[in-house]
């Protein structure tokens, strides 16, 4: 695991339909360590325990239901956590703890916020989180991405996901404040990209303008 700021870390690289680089976020904290995204391999388990375990397993939305959701909960007693629409995807022996459901936003844990995000899916959320440590977290899930390095939204009908619910969304996230932006995959390499205000809004507009045309 690479340690990317005092209290986030990111996991060992991992590929999905192989051409996505996936990595998952451990956020260490003083209510329980939060598990953004999956980390596809039990590899950086070790780590995990040895900075205090899991326990919130945070999903973002379906794509990323999966091994080795079920050994995270054996091993550390995390708690799996997911909109509600993501319980139809998971396998038969599993069920999530804590479901989101209809409001733009809500809490977890006290401090966590989790933001509805349709748009890609119907049952996408980003989550927020404003660190002791200065930074505010932004974990975007695959409401936005990046490819070689330029952001990019895509919908995917099959799940859910339409291009009026993507825009509000994101015209939702544009107006939050965040200095981190920590998408779930990426095609070519994974970047974690700090912000100004500014330039957040500026990436948002430029993913807006092509949705409202259409």
């Amino acid at each position: 695991m690479k340690q990317l700021y005092p209290d986030l870390w990111q996991t060992t690289r991992q590929t999905q339909f192989s051409t996505l680089t996936v990595h998952a976020y451990l956020l260490r904290r003083t209510g329980g360590n939060v598990l953004f995204y999956n980390p596809r391999s039990t590899d950086d388990c070790p780590q995990m325990a040895d900075l205090g375990g899991v326990a919130y397993h945070c999903l973002s939305h379906c794509h990323e239901v999966g091994s080795p959701m079920g050994s995270m909960a054996e091993r550390f007693g995390s708690l799996l956590c997911c909109h509600a629409r993501v319980e139809p995807y998971l396998p038969e022996a599993t069920r999530a703890d804590v479901c989101f459901r209809t409001p733009p936003r809500e809490a977890l844990a006290g401090d966590v916020e989790v933001i509805h995000t349709p748009g890609h899916t119907d049952n996408n959320v980003c989550y927020r989180y404003a660190s002791p440590c200065g930074k505010t977290y932004l974990f975007t899930g695959d409401t936005l991405y990046l490819h070689a390095g330029e952001w990019r939204t895509l919908v995917v009908g099959r799940d859910g996901g339409n291009q009026q619910d993507l825009a509000h969304s994101l015209a939702r996230l544009r107006e939050l404040s965040a200095d981190v932006l920590v998408c779930s995959v990426a095609i070519g390499a994974m970047q974690i990209i700090e912000v100004t205000r500014g330039e957040w809004r500026g990436i948002i507009d430029g993913l807006l303008g092509p949705l409202q045309k259409a």
